[in-house]
């Protein structure tokens, strides 16, 4: 007996400025292999773009933390195996910290978005050895990005 079900379309959305080079498909595709390869599915990834103030106010609420951050993940997943999140971008920290470590806007973007996937799939940045591990694996995942060689500053 054949069993027939719907499949539901895997939704990841990105909202923020336009960036030239920026492929949302693309980088949507990329985000659900990392997702495949650690062994979980996709099945909601919103991103969007906040500036400083609005930042802040999510960190106190939602952290207690009285400072700007470059991603918050609010994850809805009861299971790193499936992942139901949303992600808010500090979209000038992304932009701060590119500059500061010289690193093209892309490639930092790229890095910020796939380290709020990584908190969904149970990794931390609490201590300095999770923070370690966390970066390796950002690493890892950037070098399989199929557009990573036409990033520029």
């Amino acid at each position: 007996m054949q069993c027939a079900y719907k499949k539901f379309p895997v939704a990841v959305a990105f909202e923020f400025p336009k960036t030239p080079g920026f492929s949302k498909r693309v980088c949507a595709q990329w985000l659900i292999n990392v997702a495949r390869t650690e062994g979980a599915a996709v099945n909601r990834m919103n991103y969007k773009a906040l500036e400083s103030d609005d930042m802040i106010a999510l960190n106190k609420q939602f952290l207690n933390h009285d400072y700007d951050t470059d991603i918050i993940t609010f994850s809805d997943s009861n299971s790193a195996a499936l992942i139901e999140a949303d992600f808010a971008i500090g979209w000038s920290m992304v932009k701060a910290q590119s500059a500061e470590l010289n690193e093209p806007f892309l490639r930092e973007l790229h890095r910020i978005l796939v380290h709020g996937l990584l908190h969904c799939l149970g990794y931390g940045d609490g201590t300095p050895q999770e923070a370690a591990a966390i970066r390796l694996k950002e690493d890892e995942y950037l070098t399989k990005h199929p557009e990573c060689s036409t990033w520029s500053i």
